[in-house]
C-alpha cells in the first residue's frame, strides 16, 4: 500500500517470518521512501543481525537521513570493513546537518581511534576544511588532540571558532 504506518507495521511481521527475513530486509532497503530504509537498519539492529552488509549497500544512498543511519548501525562493531564504512560516511557529511555529525560520533563509539585514523587517511588534508574541522571537534579519540591544538593555536582561527574547539 501506500500509507507508510502501515507498510512499516507489515514489514515488521513479515521480516519475523522464519526464513524470510532477509528477502524483506532487502525489499526494505531498496524502497523509495527512506524512512523504510531506515527500519532495515534499524531491525537489524534490534534483532542483533550483522549491519555491516546493509550499511555496504546503503553507505552512498541519497539520503542524508539513512546515511545518518548507517553511521549509527556501525556502533560498537568489530567488523574489519566498519572504519572504512565509517570514514565514507563521514566524508559525505556536508557541514550543517548537525545530526548527521552527532551520528557519526555516536556511530565511532568504542572504536574512534580506527575510525578517526581510516577517515584521516581518505580525507588527507580534508581535515583543514570547515566540514573536516567540525569532525576533528567532535571526535573522541585522543588522536584528534594534536589537530585540536593546530587550529586552536593558529592565528587565521576566528575567536568564536577557538572557543568551540575548548
Amino acid at each position: 500500500g501506500t500509507n507508510p504506518t502501515l507498510r512499516a507495521r507489515a514489514f515488521h511481521l513479515l521480516a519475523r517470518i522464519d526464513g524470510k527475513s532477509n528477502q524483506y530486509l532487502e525489499e526494505a532497503m531498496k524502497d523509495a521512501n527512506p524512512n523504510i530504509r531506515n527500519l532495515a537498519l534499524r531491525f537489524a539492529r534490534t534483532e542483533k543481525k550483522d549491519s555491516i552488509p546493509l550499511v555496504k549497500k546503503l553507505v552512498k544512498d541519497s539520503s542524508p537521513q539513512v546515511r545518518r543511519e548507517c553511521a549509527l548501525s556501525l556502533r560498537h562493531s568489530d567488523s574489519s570493513e566498519a572504519p572504512k564504512l565509517w570514514a565514507e560516511l563521514a566524508n559525505q557529511y556536508d557541514g550543517k546537518d548537525r545530526w548527521y555529525l552527532e551520528a557519526l560520533g555516536i556511530g565511532a563509539d568504542k572504536n574512534e581511534d580506527k575510525y578517526f585514523d581510516a577517515w584521516l587517511s581518505q580525507s588527507g588534508d580534508n581535515w583543514k576544511t570547515p566540514v573536516g574541522k567540525d569532525i576533528v571537534w567532535r571526535s573522541r579519540t585522543t588522536k584528534a588532540l594534536p589537530l585540536l591544538v593546530k587550529l586552536i593555536s593558529d592565528k587565521n582561527t576566528p575567536d568564536q571558532e577557538r572557543a568551540r574547539y575548548f
